[in-house]
């Protein structure tokens, strides 16, 4: 099979409900959807037989936002939601498969260097798995 692959962009973030969403799209300049694993260690018997232990995945969306500290802004977004479970949409490319589901949003930093584009990092934990969500037929 010859490799297939994609480059991120362009693409959406649409924070909270459907039909009142906010498009943040274009206050990210790194953003992806990583997957976490805790696994616990296995149990030995007595009879040389291993009980595998319990695995648990997590997922975050992290990234690096611009700063936006206007009324309707994603840095004010950000603390006025603090601590708040919101649903979202993310697709890392407009053609391609996204994904939904709801996550918990941290207040990001307020301003950086002098002179420069102020930019934040983020990680927004993610509450259960994200749903696969495929792009729209024409």
């Amino acid at each position: 099979m010859p490799v297939k692959s994609y480059k991120v962009g362009p693409g959406t973030l649409k924070l909270g409900e459907t039909g009142t969403e906010t498009d943040f799209s274009c206050q990210f300049s790194d953003i992806a959807l990583v997957p976490g694993k805790d696994s616990e260690d296995a149990l030995k018997v007595l009879c040389g037989d291993t009980i595998p232990g319990d695995v648990t995945y997590t997922w975050t969306l992290t990234g690096t936002l611009v700063q936006d500290i206007t009324d309707a802004g994603i840095t004010l977004y950000t603390l006025s939601n603090a601590g708040k479970t919101v649903p979202f949409q993310y697709s890392p490319k407009s053609d391609t498969n996204g994904f939904s589901g709801s996550l918990v949003i941290d207040p990001t930093k307020i301003g950086g260097e002098v002179g420069k584009t102020a930019t934040a990092d983020f990680e927004w934990d993610v509450v259960g798995l994200p749903q696969l969500v495929p792009p729209a037929t024409p």
